[in-house]
């Protein structure tokens, strides 16, 4: 008998290569591959318009690719000669507008695709505790909350153990404790159950804390797909950057694997030729700000908390940077500072 073993180990989910478009000139996913291994908890994410929502789409089979391929566990989903449609699918899936029954209170909602041979009396009660749902029962979908009705659609999935679950913005209604609560314990929850997760979503703190990789989605590519700590640490594009960390991507010249900037000189983490024009990545709290000089303006300041994060312009050139400095710190919009560099270690990135 021939099994998984002998070709070693199988992804739950492989995209190879797909392209899909709405029409012959708008192609919104391009060449696009992404691997998810079994029992792991990987997220995309991406701005508005990146092809995040039509990612999800094609994954649980409510749109056709027009090249490239899907499988789940091996097995073809999804090509340009074949598909499988949502609902023959393997695949628990939660929309980020709910796709809950108007007609059904929130139990038969929760349970409706449940049977008794998957029915797990505990593991449900847990997830309705987890959730804080007991108490909503016996209520109808237009009766409950935007929240509610989130905490209802992730109930639905939950309970039903699926082994691959699909989300789409799954905590964008849900309140601020509560998001925080279910955040810290969902990946315990999934581990417990066997579940392997792929979340889409526009939130990277969301996505950095829960999952074990993440891709980062771009003109409908996944231009990096890694570890959270390596694509926050040491991103590969200038866009991953700075919309993830509100990074500085600052340019310069490469003099002894030293980067001269017009801010001063910082030291590269792998060896690049000499002369070479680059774009570095500088985090805003690898910067700090003095009185001592007066070459920048602060522009603007936002709280983040506990820190400040502040945008000064170079009085020169109008160049921007974001300088994040403890709370304690009390300059003023207008002001005139100087920049100084705190830590000089910096990675490449690709413009």
């Amino acid at each position: 008998m021939t099994t998984n073993d002998d070709f070693g180990n199988i992804p739950k989910l492989e995209i190879v290569d797909m392209h899909f478009s709405y029409s012959p000139f708008d192609e919104v996913l391009s060449n696009l591959s992404l691997k998810v291994e079994d029992k792991e908890f990987v997220s995309v994410i991406g701005d508005s318009g990146a092809g995040k929502t039509t990612l999800f789409r094609a994954i649980n089979g409510l749109e056709k690719v027009n090249e490239g391929y899907i499988r789940l566990d091996g097995y073809l989903q999804s090509s340009s000669f074949f598909h499988i449609p949502a609902e023959k699918r393997s695949i628990g899936t939660i929309f980020q507008d709910y796709a809950l029954f108007p007609h059904l209170n929130v139990e038969k909602n929760i349970k409706y695709a449940l049977k008794d041979s998957n029915f797990d009396k505990k593991f449900y009660e847990n997830i309705l505790d987890l959730l804080r749902v007991e108490g909503l029962l016996d209520r109808y979908i237009d009766e409950l909350s935007g929240g509610q009705k989130q905490r209802i659609a992730l109930a639905r999935s939950l309970v039903r153990k699926p082994k691959l679950l699909l989300m789409d913005e799954p905590f964008s209604n849900l309140d601020r404790n509560l998001r925080v609560k279910i955040r810290r314990e969902l990946k315990q929850i999934f581990k417990d159950i066997g579940s392997t997760v792929l979340l889409i979503t526009h939130d990277s703190e969301e996505a950095l804390s829960l999952s074990d990789k993440v891709g980062f989605l771009y003109a409908g590519e996944i231009i990096q797909f890694s570890t959270p700590q390596k694509i926050y640490e040491s991103p590969d594009h200038s866009i991953i950057a700075k919309s993830i960390s509100n990074s500085n991507v600052i340019f310069g010249e490469v003099s002894n694997n030293k980067v001269i900037t017009f801010i001063g000189e910082f030291i590269l983490d792998e060896i690049i030729d000499e002369n070479s024009k680059v774009y570095i990545n500088v985090k805003p709290n690898q910067l700090s700000i003095n009185k001592e000089e007066d070459n920048f303006i602060i522009k603007d300041k936002e709280f983040l908390e506990g820190s400040q994060l502040y945008i000064i312009s170079d009085i020169d050139s109008g160049i921007e940077l974001n300088v994040k400095m403890p709370n304690s710190c009390d300059y003023q919009i207008g002001q005139n500072v100087g920049i100084e560099i705190i830590n000089k270690e910096v990675n490449k990135l690709l413009e």
